[in-house]
């Protein structure tokens, strides 16, 4: 009920996008755990303003550390890129 209302999937969409994942997060590739699934990712600026998705701007299903580190760095390419030339340079 939830992805239908929320995302306007079903089950089984759901599952088949975890299947073309290869079964994990899209990012780091880690498996839903016991009891635990993948959170649903969606373009959000694709329905600003709305608590729910219109379930044409779903990008895939992400682990919770993953889903958070992309909301932290508010979707924004440029900040990731930031991030992987900091880890890049190594320690100084």
């Amino acid at each position: 009920m939830r992805l239908r209302r929320n995302y306007g999937i079903s089950a089984d969409h759901y599952d088949s996008m975890l299947a073309a994942q290869g079964g994990g997060c899209a990012i780091c590739r880690v498996a839903p755990g016991e009891g635990t699934s993948l959170a649903v990712d969606h373009d959000h600026a694709c329905c600003p303003g709305r608590k729910k998705s219109c379930g044409e701007c779903l990008r895939g299903l992400l682990c919770e550390d993953c889903n958070r580190v992309l909301g932290m760095f508010r979707d924004d390419p440029a900040r990731f890129e930031s991030a992987i030339g900091y880890l890049a340079r190594g320690r100084s």
